[in-house]
């Protein structure tokens, strides 16, 4: 199969499906389904907003594997690690307050963190694990001790996040092993392990963003080193203005 896409083209695919998430979380979901009066929906209306804010959801899904390897990628190839820690850090903090606003309605919220901070974990993870030589036991302590602090802070992604960072470096060479390790996450994080799991939506769009990954063709791409840092709270506060205008017209 031709490998077709950049990294800076598969930034834009996780761009997009994180804009279509996000879309059915912040607009319909908090925007018109929390704030629409009863009456304003019949019972079959209300189901179908209930459909498109899983469907959003589900077709989520994609994006955020890709940006979990392409920050692998990124740490593979940058110049400057600091950098790239000082970068995703201040866009972390940066967009705390907008994601608040986003999911819950305040500028300042400690029931969910952004998902910079799971990259910023993720990045810690890995650069420890090389300084470490990669050694077996000690990479395995290490990514636990990342999975469980992203579990114990609300990190967006938790220990999903941290996994699939761990998997695609770990594996990085080894392209059938990283995949299959990486679906055997994607299942085990969604914590269905019934015959049900596996046919599950939100955990068959997870393994189809692999699809994405295969055709990386290792090229950077078109240089769009502070889009996607820029983006990230600039979309989240977009689409919440569009939620407030909504919901000054229920």
């Amino acid at each position: 199969m031709k490998k077709i896409f950049s990294g800076s083209t598969l930034k834009i695919v996780a761009m997009f499906f994180m804009v279509i998430d996000h879309l059915g979380q912040v607009v319909l979901k908090n925007g018109i389904i929390l704030n629409a009066p009863y009456s304003m929906f019949t019972d079959e209306q209300f189901s179908d907003l209930m459909s498109a804010v899983n469907i959003c959801h589900i077709l989520g899904r994609i994006s955020f594997p890709i940006f979990c390897f392409l920050l692998v990628e990124g740490f593979l190839h940058t110049h400057s690690l600091k950098k790239y820690f000082f970068n995703l850090g201040l866009f972390a903090i940066i967009s705390e307050p907008i994601y608040d606003l986003a999911c819950t309605g305040n500028v300042f919220s400690l029931q969910q963190q952004n998902v910079l901070f799971t990259l910023l974990l993720g990045l810690i993870v890995i650069a420890t694990i090389r300084k470490f030589h990669e050694k077996g036991i000690i990479s395995l302590v290490i990514v636990a001790i990342g999975a469980s602090l992203s579990y114990i802070f609300n990190f967006d992604g938790w220990y999903y996040g941290i996994a699939l960072i761990s998997i695609f470096y770990l594996l990085h060479d080894m392209r059938m092993m990283k995949y299959g390790m990486s679906i055997l996450a994607m299942f085990v994080c969604g914590l269905d392990f019934t015959i049900n799991g596996l046919f599950d939506p939100y955990f068959l769009t997870s393994v189809f963003s692999l699809v994405f990954i295969s055709l990386y063709n290792g090229n950077r791409g078109i240089k769009m080193k502070y889009l996607f840092y820029i983006f990230y709270p600039l979309h989240l506060l977009i689409l919440f203005l569009v939620s407030i205008l909504l919901i000054k017209t229920l």
